[in-house]
């Protein structure tokens, strides 16, 4: 019986490790933030769960032109109270081809972040009107 309970303990533990992470229980709104409006890339579907004590995130991009859209992102990871945990990381570089999708698998680098943001421009981002030319806006050019 004891060993039972010990069984069944561990397959709800491991269950759980399993489900997403809704820190907030946003949508994938919450968790993007564009540089710039992006005519062509959008976030298609978000994903995140806690594996080995660990929060992994699965992005979907896709692109809805027939030409290949270069894009930059990176990840902010923050904990329960919306804190960063993490220094900040580089852009990373990311060839979306046409018509297609890409899928970004990354992990979070501590067992801190409990929640993250992720950032994304684009070299042909739109910039808004009220801040023509903002420097945000920007991609991170050579």
């Amino acid at each position: 019986m004891k060993q039972m309970l010990v069984t069944f303990a561990l397959g709800i533990a491991c269950l759980g490790a399993a489900l997403p992470v809704h820190a907030d229980g946003g949508s994938i709104a919450s968790k993007v933030e564009e540089l710039g409006r992006m005519d062509y890339l959008k976030v298609a579907d978000l994903r995140a769960v806690r594996k080995d004590g660990l929060l992994r995130v699965q992005a979907t991009l896709s692109n809805s032109s027939p030409a290949n859209q270069q894009l930059y992102y990176r990840f902010r990871w923050l904990d329960n109270d919306g804190f960063t945990v993490w220094e900040e990381e580089p852009w990373k570089p990311e060839l979306v081809y046409g018509k297609q999708d890409k899928v970004l698998n990354v992990t979070a680098p501590t067992f801190k972040a409990t929640d993250f943001k992720l950032e994304l421009q684009s070299p042909n981002n739109s910039t808004s009107a009220e801040n023509p030319g903002n420097v945000a806006d920007k991609p991170p050019y050579r």
